[in-house]
């Protein structure tokens, strides 16, 4: 599989320059990947927060207090 990034491919004789990341491709990336990603992963982390202590009446929520 990596073997096609390190090979130039030839069509009708002309050698096509190889694939790579561009400014577009990380800016891609960023918007239509990770921002949706880390806004459900907010909501769910609301959405727990909102459980724990409103429903439950916890005094704080997260790992840390399971430690301390």
């Amino acid at each position: 599989m990596l073997r096609q990034f390190r090979k130039f491919p030839r069509i009708h004789g002309q050698i096509v320059p190889g694939r790579r990341f561009t400014a577009n491709a990380a800016y891609y990336f960023a918007v239509f990947i990770a921002a949706p990603l880390l806004g459900i992963a907010l909501v769910l982390d609301f959405i727990g927060w909102l459980i724990t202590v409103k429903l439950f009446g916890a005094s704080c929520y997260g790992v840390m207090c399971l430690l301390g």
